[in-house]
């Protein structure tokens, strides 16, 4: 598996690596990229073989250690407040009606070129919105929250 195929058409690609190699070399990232569910799952509840602990892992850098950059009993103390508010059901509730609205938004804003490259004209700003909103930020432009979301054929240096 190679970059290139990754960025240029993700789906089948990894469609095929599910089927076929669900946790798959890729040298041009020096990391491993796991595909299937029960394959994640493993890797995610045995942090004693697996860590998130990588130092090109930039949030780590940016914000320093958090239940995203941390395993085992660290990431579970971090995750713990986080818990409760954070249960579908209760996110389902409070976030469904607006996440709606701003793809909504984002949606209309398309439609008129007839075509959108989804990661770079949808998925980022709706992202970066939906964040920004839930931590109390106003007016986010989301094309500069989202600088860097296009695909590119050369890995990145995260």
């Amino acid at each position: 598996m190679d970059i290139a195929e990754l960025t240029a058409n993700p789906h089948p690609a990894l469609a095929r690596l599910r089927a076929t190699e669900p946790v798959a070399w890729v040298p041009e990232l020096g990391q491993w990229l796991v595909t299937s569910h029960d394959a994640a799952r493993r890797v995610l509840r045995d942090p004693g073989t697996f860590t998130v602990d990588d130092p090109r892992f930039s949030t780590a850098r940016v914000v320093g250690p958090s239940m995203l950059s941390s395993d085992g009993p660290a990431h579970a103390a971090a995750r713990r407040p986080f818990a409760g508010p954070f249960r579908p059901a209760d996110v389902a509730r409070r976030f469904t009606p607006r996440i709606t609205q701003l793809a909504d938004e984002l949606v209309a804003g398309l439609r008129p070129g007839g075509s959108a490259e989804l990661r770079a004209g949808f998925a980022g700003p709706l992202a970066a919105r939906v964040v920004a909103e839930t931590l109390g930020i106003p007016d986010v432009d989301p094309a500069a929250s989202c600088a860097g979301t296009r695909p590119s054929s050369r890995p990145s240096p995260r």
